[in-house]
C-alpha cells in the first residue's frame, strides 16, 4: 500500500504544479493546512476519499483517473 500512497502523492504533485498552484493555495481551497496537504503530496499521509474526492475538484481530474491508470 506504501508505494501506490507515495505514487498517488507524486501524481498530485504534478497536477498541481500543472495548474501552476502553490501547495498552501491547494490546501486552502481544501480546507486543510499546507503542512497536512504536504504529507499527501510526500505520501506520508494515506489519502481517504473524501481527501481523494476533494483534490479532484480543486486539481480537475476524475478521483477514480489516477486509480484507472496506476501499474504500480
Amino acid at each position: 500500500m506504501e508505494k501506490i500512497v507515495k505514487d498517488y502523492g507524486a501524481y498530485i504533485k504534478e497536477r498541481r504544479l500543472t495548474k501552476g498552484l502553490s501547495q498552501g493555495e491547494v490546501a486552502s481551497r481544501l480546507g486543510i493546512s499546507q503542512q497536512t496537504y504536504s504529507r499527501y503530496e510526500l505520501g506520508s499521509r494515506e489519502p481517504g476519499l473524501d481527501f481523494i474526492k476533494a483534490v479532484a475538484v480543486v486539481l480537475d481530474f476524475k478521483p477514480g483517473e489516477f486509480f484507472d491508470n496506476y501499474r504500480g
